[in-house]
């Protein structure tokens, strides 16, 4: 089955931008308050802060990106939201260097971030749920909808001082995670469940897991989103993390291999005049293979692998599957990446609205 799009050109998420003006003291206040849920007094605590996360989350880049045998650069057809500028090689983290990017490996080298038992976890909700408002959501002044049960989040891109170099809370955080899809009465009030361990411990009670898959939820910092990150606003959804709210983008499924034990990931090259470029050096190109609605199977993977094809005078073909591409060197970087169509530009070619590709677009809620 083709994934749903998204179009991202009125996001929903833009009540976040809003709620960041009216706050801290009502955010405070608020958590203070009683709970409106009786069943597990999981109230609102507020926007998930976001100063200790692993600075890959921190600056998300777009790169205008040729592919499929179409663009001509400076046109281009894609624009891919990816988690790159701090992915310049692999990254070992210790003590004394810590994580910058969502793909780590421990300095012993046995933690490594395309296995599958490395895997984050995330409920994602199915089903109706009991409203707790009548008012109407204003994306202006609401933070949250009271009509909708966002995902829990299991843990959070943050390096504590504690852990040695590691992002995570509660374990070694990847941004690639296993959703576990659960179902739930009708009855249960939207918004009550903030908490993972809450989450696990109502499974086979009121709760019933359905499905599971794997897919890659970049959490990212509030301040990158929406309309602070211009020109395109970022597809940010919203879950919780410990009854805070924690901003997301859905980047799609992630194909796994033959054995079950690794994840598969995707090219993404970039193409240089130089036959040595630096880390600051501007691509000549950018292919990707497409998007996830133009390929099949494990073709696609929201999972980047860089490789670089240096020393070229012109740009190659815009297709990665081009024999051009053969002689491209990886440099060991991965990156969240997601290939979006460019919808519209501005008069300096700059892209303001993208059409992104989701296998189940989680923008509507439940």
């Amino acid at each position: 089955m083709l994934p749903k799009r998204a179009v991202v050109s009125t996001d929903p998420f833009r009540s976040l931008a809003g709620a960041r003006l009216f706050s801290v003291a009502a955010l405070v206040s608020f958590s203070a308050a009683c709970s409106p849920y009786p069943d597990d007094g999981e109230f609102l605590a507020g926007v998930v802060y976001a100063q200790n996360f692993i600075s890959g989350v921190k600056t998300i880049d777009r790169l205008r990106a040729v592919g499929r045998g179409k663009g001509d650069w400076p046109q281009v057809p894609y624009t891919v939201i990816a988690t790159t500028r701090s992915a310049d090689t692999a990254v070992k983290v210790s003590a004394s260097a810590i994580a910058t990017t969502p793909f780590w490996t421990d300095s012993t080298g046995k933690r490594s971030p395309l296995d599958v038992v490395n895997a984050g976890q995330v409920y994602f909700f199915h089903g109706s749920c009991a409203p707790t408002s009548s008012e109407p959501f204003d994306e202006r002044l609401d933070l949250v909808r009271k009509d909708r049960q966002y995902p829990v989040f299991a843990d959070i891109p943050e390096v504590l001082s504690t852990s040695g170099g590691k992002p995570g809370r509660k374990s070694n955080y990847s941004a690639v995670v296993e959703v576990i899809h659960v179902s739930g009465p009708g009855t249960l009030p939207c918004q009550s469940l903030k908490r993972f361990d809450t989450v696990t411990g109502r499974i086979d009670r009121d709760l019933k897991v359905v499905s599971r898959e794997y897919r890659l939820y970049q959490i990212v910092d509030p301040a990158l989103t929406p309309n602070s990150a211009p020109p395109a606003p970022l597809p940010v959804q919203l879950g919780f993390f410990n009854q805070l709210v924690v901003p997301y983008i859905d980047m799609g499924p992630v194909p796994v291999s033959a054995d079950g034990k690794t994840f598969l990931t995707m090219p993404l090259y970039k193409v240089f005049k130089e036959a040595a470029p630096t880390a600051t050096t501007t691509p000549l190109q950018i292919v990707v293979p497409g998007m996830a609605g133009e390929l099949g199977g494990s073709a696609y993977s929201p999972i980047c692998e860089e490789a670089q094809l240096t020393g070229q005078a012109m740009a190659p073909p815009p297709d990665a599957s081009s024999p051009a591409y053969l002689a491209a060197k990886k440099t060991g970087a991965l990156a969240s990446c997601l290939p979006c169509q460019t919808v519209t530009v501005d008069a300096s070619g700059v892209p303001t609205s993208l059409s992104c590709p989701f296998a189940s677009s989680q923008v509507t809620g439940n």
